[in-house]
């Protein structure tokens, strides 16, 4: 080989390596490159499944889910989702080859809670947690007994969550009064059991409000009924009875707006409203803060979302005291709804 060949050879391949490390520092098989990639599909396909709860970050093909996990079903969802998000194409150019998770229970952030909802079907839905599988076993066969298109339970085991040896039987008591509305949501935490919902007549209003003000200690009622065509019969005594009456006001859905759009879903409208509405009720002293997470992708749409939201609260929202709408950087749903007192 001629010393001139040599040396076109060298050039040529210093040329080709050159390039090489071009492609994969800036290129589109640059790790940024590929990370961005991952991460917006990884992203995405969570908004097709309704998991907005869920956030991903990329360690080059590494997937790391974060975020509070409304129920193990719905994490497990979410893993597998991401870990098909895009094409399993190996260490080069490929797709997401591992995941890591680092979401939490949502269920056990927020403290111990039993919750009911009753479905557009007229099935109760049991979510939350219980003391035990007893009691877990207790409120699902009763909750199947009082409800004529039976129960779907999905209760954490939180031994020792309650303070009280009461508790089941608050929430066995709950429930009965709930089955008595046509439509509505029942809340048992910390010291509060609540109802939100709607009935028949007046009559149905105040037996169940009378059951409410007889609840085994040291829980108490608060309720806020409203009998078919007749404003609402509330009873919200202070700022835990307004927290614990937002949050079943608010639903067991997961509150979410449209794929990279101002307008929250149907049913997040709706919550939105009837948290507008059971707010009016609450103390004066009160205040309701309405936390929406900024992650918009275009110019304009945070804000967009943040009227969106105030709108469906209820007309002067901007204008009361009492309620806030405010955008935020991190947290782990994109609304969440905190209740205070004036100062507090």
């Amino acid at each position: 080989m001629t010393t001139r060949v040599r040396n076109v050879l060298l050039i040529s391949a210093a040329a080709i390596l050159s390039t090489a490390v071009l492609l994969f520092s800036v290129g589109p098989f640059s790790i940024g490159a590929i990370e961005a990639r991952l991460q917006a599909g990884a992203e995405s396909a969570l908004s097709l499944r309704g998991h907005d709860w869920a956030h991903v970050r990329m360690d080059g093909q590494t997937a790391i889910v974060t975020g509070a996990a409304p129920t193990d079903t719905a994490r497990a969802d979410a893993l597998s989702t991401v870990a098909a998000s895009t094409w399993s194409g190996g260490r080069v150019a490929g797709g997401v080859t591992r995941v890591i998770d680092e979401t939490i229970d949502a269920r056990l952030e927020q403290g111990f809670v039993f919750r009911a909802d009753v479905a557009l079907n007229g099935r109760v839905l049991l979510r939350g947690d219980a003391t035990t599988a007893a009691a877990r076993s207790a409120l699902t066969q009763f909750a199947e007994s009082q409800f004529t298109h039976g129960a779907d339970t999905d209760l954490t085991l939180v031994p020792g969550g309650s303070a009280s040896p009461a508790w089941q039987d608050a929430a066995t008591r709950l429930l009965g009064q709930l089955a008595r509305l046509d439509r509505g949501a029942l809340v048992l935490q910390g010291q509060y059991g609540v109802l939100v919902g709607e009935a028949a007549n007046p009559q149905t209003v105040q037996s169940v409000a009378s059951a409410l003000r007889n609840l085994p200690e040291p829980y108490q009622g608060a309720w806020i009924l409203t009998p078919a065509g007749m404003p609402p019969d509330a009873h919200i005594p202070d700022v835990a009875a307004c927290a614990a009456i937002i949050r079943a006001a608010q639903g067991a859905d997961t509150l979410r707006f449209d794929r990279e759009g101002a307008a929250p879903s149907p049913l997040t409208a709706v919550s939105l409203r009837r948290v507008g509405r059971v707010f009016q009720a609450c103390p004066s002293d009160t205040q309701l803060t309405v936390s929406v997470l900024r992650e918009a992708l275009a110019a304009g749409l945070d804000a967009a979302r943040l009227d969106e939201v105030s709108v469906l609260l209820g007309n002067g929202v901007a204008e009361n005291p009492r309620v806030s709408v405010v955008l935020v950087q991190d947290q782990d749903r994109v609304i969440r709804f905190s209740v205070s007192t004036f100062g507090g």
